[in-house]
């Protein structure tokens, strides 16, 4: 929170002070509403709006992901007046409230991780109990479970293979955080530059296979979390993932495998 607002004063400094280079706005200009659009002629003029819709993207991506959702109102009236040297809160006025509204964003973001690992272990560990009494479901030392749903060839990569894959990544409310599917082409990557679960995982099965892993979370992300993209769901802290993954070859150069990948990834589309 505290490279947030420094990044946020330091950025609206920048983009008012370059924002002088543009042609001088009348007096008149500055009781425009906010639904008024600009016209953009001169190069002066599209630099310095590129400069404030950089500035507001930055700052909207990163209220959001603080879930800070500030008066629109307020907050252009802020920047409008400061700009003109009319601020309504002296710079000391605005430190200490900085400073306050810092400390209790990052205590109400403490509290929401706390509750979201919390609720996220307990239905981690329900769904592994429950996914455990499946039919064909073993567990391996490491406490990843898995079930073989295609044995595939002998060819068993290694964790020092690359490997092509097709895969679908499921939160365990069966909610999509990723899908090689969806974007339509498989992916490829070192089987060790992975998460642990996936890298222990992959080498069960052989070229043509495919294998549920359901990964717990010391085995996968941790108490990191992840913005979802693209309408797929996020990733919390302590989550336990589900992956059902298509092993379709191995990049190492052998001809076999090679053979086996072009097959498999023509069967995959």
């Amino acid at each position: 929170m505290k490279s947030l607002i420094k990044m946020t004063l330091v950025s609206g400094a920048i983009v008012l002070a370059l924002s002088g280079c543009d042609d001088k706005k009348t007096s008149e200009s500055n009781t425009e509403t906010t639904e008024s659009k600009v016209t953009l002629s001169t190069d002066a003029q599209k630099e310095a709006y590129a400069l404030g819709s950089s500035f507001a993207t930055y700052m909207k991506s990163n209220l959001e992901q603080n879930e800070i959702k500030p008066d629109q109102e307020y907050l252009i009236s802020g920047f409008n007046e400061t700009f003109r040297d009319a601020s309504q809160l002296s710079k000391d006025d605005v430190k200490t409230i900085l400073d306050a509204f810092g400390k209790r964003i990052q205590e109400e973001s403490k509290a929401r991780f706390e509750k979201e690992k919390a609720d996220n272990t307990a239905a981690g560990n329900k769904f592994r109990e429950e996914f455990a009494k499946q039919d064909g479901v073993k567990k391996t030392k490491s406490g990843l479970l898995y079930q073989i749903i295609k044995e595939g060839s002998e060819s068993h990569p290694t964790a020092e293979d690359t490997v092509i894959v097709h895969y679908t990544g499921t939160l365990t409310d069966g909610r999509k955080f990723d899908s090689s599917y969806d974007r339509g082409e498989p992916a490829t990557f070192p089987l060790n530059g992975v998460i642990k679960g996936w890298t222990e995982g992959i080498q069960l099965i052989g070229v043509g296979g495919k294998i549920k892993l359901v990964v717990p979370p010391e085995l996968a992300y941790g108490d990191q979390s992840f913005p979802g993209q693209n309408d797929k769901a996020s990733i919390q802290p302590a989550s336990t993932l589900v992956f059902e993954v298509e092993l379709l070859g191995i990049d190492n150069g052998n001809a076999k495998d090679q053979n086996s990948q072009e097959t498999n990834s023509q069967k995959a589309k």
